[in-house]
């Protein structure tokens, strides 16, 4: 069963009204219009292999391929569990999912790094999704939006978790000592 919270809930449904906008555009400075697509973003990675707890680093590069500077604008990382069955809550896998970008000139680049912790075994996407910042934003785009980084993550196992094999093995062996030492000095004495 899949759990979606009310803000997951929302910036769902507002990607994909985005999404759906078949005529997406930005707005510049003197309010001419811009084709999304002249907006790319891209991934340096675009699959990982790991284990529950592993720490990685992602990094996003936002180009400008249109004739003009953008306007101010928001990058957002988002995660979709892509195998239906694992829970993905955001804010475990990413505890900052959401940048300000300043304007990017013609022909330029930006790059945003994200840190990203693999919570629950699964197969997980994830993916930067790129919209201009209020007030700009319309209800009816633009979105650009990175390809997916597929994630495999296996469960990890340890053999001493948390540390607790000293005390497991340590008490009882403390204690055979301790109760075996006793039972010795009565003998003797």
């Amino acid at each position: 069963m899949i759990r979606v919270t009310r803000p997951v809930l929302a910036v769902t449904l507002l990607a994909a009204t985005l999404a759906s906008a078949t005529n997406s555009v930005f707005a510049d400075e003197n309010d001419a219009p811009r084709a999304a697509s002249e907006l790319t973003v891209t991934l340096n990675k675009s699959e990982v292999d790991a284990v529950t707890g592993d720490v990685f680093t992602l990094a996003s590069e936002i180009r400008n391929e249109g004739p003009d500077m953008t306007p101010p604008l928001i990058a957002n990382l988002a995660f979709v569990a892509i195998d239906g069955s694992t829970y993905v809550d955001p804010e475990d896998w990413s505890s900052e999912r959401t940048l300000a970008v300043a304007p990017i000139a013609s022909g330029e680049t930006e790059t945003l790094t994200w840190e990203i912790k693999t919570v629950m075994e699964g197969d997980v996407a994830a993916y930067v999704v790129l919209l201009p910042a209020p007030p700009r934003l319309e209800a009816k785009g633009p979105l650009a939006a990175s390809p997916a980084l597929q994630m495999h993550v296996r469960e990890h196992r340890a053999l001493n978790p948390g540390g607790v094999l000293p005390t497991v093995f340590g008490v009882p062996l403390l204690l055979l000592v301790a109760f075996g030492g006793i039972r010795i000095v009565r003998r003797v004495v």
